[in-house]
């Protein structure tokens, strides 16, 4: 249940019905109509215990999300409000009620491109659909209304008092609990509080629910009207969405605080959501629980948690799991409404209202490759009529075809979807596909300095439309960028609050298939830098532990112009830090935690791209993770060719080396350990200008500096092994 914070007041009253188990007992008041329902039906703690037990043990946290995928809504529950008034000022108009359902269908089905999207949690494949028709087989728009004063209510006031009416209201007005979800809204909702038995706190709690193992004389879910879509309030457009959750079986994320040892059986009764100590009405840094393994931050955004509905975000894998059972579980109230044939007689899913929704990956895209599409359309359309404006579809009835665009440009996109029961629904994006054909030669390099960003032919990535990669350009240089470079690629994760949340930087395609010599090597270098967060507050209430706030960066190869991709290279943490000692330390203050990186915080890497020689197009993708740890930059990316000259001069090809120069830095690879390494640099006439000896060469990736002083113009270096020698020709600018 959702409830509203009383500042005057100071207290905050809680309550979701279980059968017999209220999730906080500590407030007294609601303990005894607790028991009062546990008498009217002393079997829900049987059928309780029944879901329960079957419920699926999910050990791990699956906290990233899963991709887009080709499916239907799995299961359909079919819907149907009441709504109790007393004047058009809290009377809810049908068109609200279905911007409403189309939230709950968002939320649920995890849909891209809208509000429901997020990174971080699955796709329920749970569909909630408004009954059309009535229990009797007559059509209804799946609203009912009812006059508080008038039968069969006959209330001496609008006020809606939980502990007295809530039977009585739902005995009279409900639908059929076997076909329908019933769902109430009430001009205002008033609670007991503080042990009374009558109702004296009135818009405290924004609604309630029972789960599904309670009785069909109260199974469904009670909203007040200021906390349903469309009053402004800023617990109104997710209320239902929260509820809904527990007529699903799911409790609070905070359910007994911290729970036990066994994270199956207490708590949440689930180990894909980190334990929290009490409910959070506002997303904050904290980790209020230290007994879950591994020991993760808090996650508030969780839609079965109390935050503002902008920040809620998500439901896990192991509610899913959760709500699947309780579905599927004979004696559930959810098992009847849910069967395949109850969608005809209610008028729901395929023989309902429909909606057209859809998405594709990826969104620029090359000429002549694949680019998908997926419908994730409300009502179980069967019918899917695409227009691609140019594109050609493999199956353009399909309900995810594959479409190549054969030249280059924008391109609208529009379906039209139809159901069973003959409604239809049209969606149309504009420019909605950006295809190119331009190819980068080698060699490419981006650090950045450019005004616009991201720079050409590149794109963000960015699913949830938060915070991402930027371009950033520091005043006091080389602080925020490497080397001399006064600009560079960041994400600040400092104030990025949303977990596993990712975000792709992409290259342009790059053409790879001149470049088949054997000898010739093809790196992808990069500069980074970033520290973590070490971070407590022991004299918060509830007191944070503490905990490394860590992020993550992986790279990625696509051969297919970003259809699909694989990993090259990923770091998280501590092993991703460049900062000495790795962490940056925080003791209740943050005020001097976000990290800036200077001049000597920034580190390289190479990564061989010999396997992609010859192909085109190439993109590379640098994806970052969120953890609300601390700020990423990235700069100085370069993909080139280095020849490797073992087979120039007599000596065993292990002694292979390749290297390029850039921005003042040689780096270069060794496949095996030297002895010594000799470097020479030239200017335009042939004058040595810089020389060194380096002793004692590890198998690697090094790099060293050209000096500060050498002025614009071209040098030719000279690098010398034991057995090989190779040169390098380069254009200074200072």
């Amino acid at each position: 249940m959702l409830i509203k914070p009383n500042k005057m007041i100071m207290r905050q009253y809680c309550l979701v019905f279980i059968g017999w188990v209220f999730a906080q007992s500590k407030w007294c008041g609601f303990e005894e109509y607790a028991l009062k329902v546990q008498a009217e039906d002393p079997e829900v703690q049987i059928r309780q215990a029944i879901l329960e037990s079957a419920t699926p043990l999910i050990q791990h946290h699956r906290l990233l999300h899963t991709e887009m995928e080709c499916k239907a809504s799995r299961f359909i529950i079919p819907v149907v409000f009441h709504v109790i008034y007393s004047s058009p000022s809290d009377s809810i108009s049908y068109q609200r009620i279905w911007n409403q359902m189309l939230r709950v269908f968002e939320d649920f089905r995890r849909i891209p491109e809208t509000p429901g999207y997020a990174g971080v949690g699955v796709d329920s494949e749970i569909e909630f659909s408004l009954a059309t028709k009535d229990p009797d087989g007559n059509p209804t728009t799946g609203v009912v209304y009812w006059r508080y004063d008038q039968p069969p209510l006959n209330w001496t006031s609008r006020d809606f008092c939980r502990e007295a009416q809530d039977i009585s209201m739902k005995q009279a007005t409900g639908w059929d609990r076997n076909k329908y979800l019933n769902i109430w809204i009430v001009p205002r909702l008033c609670v007991a509080t503080g042990g009374s038995n009558t109702c004296n706190s009135c818009n405290s709690v924004a609604g309630y629910a029972y789960f599904p193992s309670s009785g069909p004389t109260i199974y469904g879910t009670v909203i007040g009207s200021d906390y349903f879509w469309g009053s402004g309030n800023s617990r109104s457009i997710r209320t239902l969405v929260h509820e809904l959750g527990h007529n699903l079986n799911l409790y609070h994320t905070f359910q007994d605080g911290c729970g036990g040892s066994n994270c199956n059986t207490t708590g949440d009764h689930l180990c894909d959501t980190p334990p929290t100590a009490e409910n959070n009405f506002s997303v904050a840094r904290q980790n209020t629980c230290n007994n879950d393994l591994p020991d993760l931050p808090d996650n508030p955004r969780n839609y079965m948690d109390y935050v503002n509905d902008i920040d809620m975000a998500f439901f896990s894998a192991g509610q899913v799991a959760r709500s699947w059972t309780a579905i599927n579980t004979i004696g559930s109230r959810l098992y009847s409404l849910s069967r395949t044939t109850n969608q005809q007689v209610t008028g729901t899913g395929p023989y309902g209202q429909v909606k057209a929704y859809f998405s594709a990956y990826p969104r620029q895209g090359c000429a002549g490759y694949p680019i998908r599409f997926y419908s994730y359309s409300m009502g179980k359309p069967h019918i899917h009529e695409w227009s691609f404006s140019g594109g050609t579809p493999d199956d353009p009835s399909a309900s995810c075809p594959t479409v190549i665009y054969s030249q280059p440009g924008g391109y609208d996109v529009e379906l039209i979807v139809e159901n069973l029961s003959g409604r239809r629904d049209t969606l149309r994006k504009n420019g909605y596909i950006q295809i190119l054909d331009t190819l980068y030669p080698l060699p490419y390099e981006e650090g950045f300095e450019g005004n616009t960003f991201p720079p050409a032919h590149t794109f963000i990535d960015n699913p949830d439309f938060n915070r991402t990669w930027e371009r950033f350009r520091s005043t006091t240089p080389p602080r925020g960028a490497y080397g001399a470079s006064r600009t560079s690629m960041r994400v600040l994760f400092f104030n990025y609050s949303r977990y596993r949340e990712k975000d792709s930087w992409v290259t342009p395609p790059l053409d790879l298939r001149s470049y088949t010599d054997p000898d010739l090597d093809i790196y992808l270098r990069f500069s980074w830098a970033y520290a973590c967060l070490e971070y407590e507050n022991p004299s918060a209430s509830p007191p944070s532990y503490l905990i490394d706030y860590v992020d993550s960066l992986r790279i990625y190869v696509s051969t297919d112009c970003g259809s699909t991709w694989q990993l090259l290279w990923e770091r998280g943490g501590r092993d991703l830090s460049t900062y000495p000692g790795g962490c940056i330390f925080a003791s209740g203050s943050l005020s001097n935690a976000s990290f800036l990186p200077s001049s000597t915080d920034w580190a390289t890497d190479s990564i061989l791209l010999n396997a992609y020689k010859g192909l085109a197009p190439i993109r590379i993708r640098f994806e970052a993770v969120s953890g609300w740890g601390n700020n990423l930059f990235i700069d100085d990316i370069s993909v080139d060719t280095v020849y490797a000259f073992a087979s120039a001069i007599s000596g065993p090809r292990s002694s292979q080396l390749s290297a390029y120069v850039s921005e003042g830095v040689i780096y270069f690879h060794t496949k095996h350990s030297l002895p010594e390494l000799k470097i020479e640099v030239y200017d335009i006439q042939g004058r040595l200008v810089q020389q060194e000896t380096i002793t004692r060469i590890g198998e690697g990736h090094h790099r060293y500096s050209l000096s500060p002083s050498l002025s614009s113009g071209f040098y030719f270096i000279k690098i010398y092994t034991e057995s090989s020698c190779m040169n390098l020709r380069y254009w200074h600018s200072p």
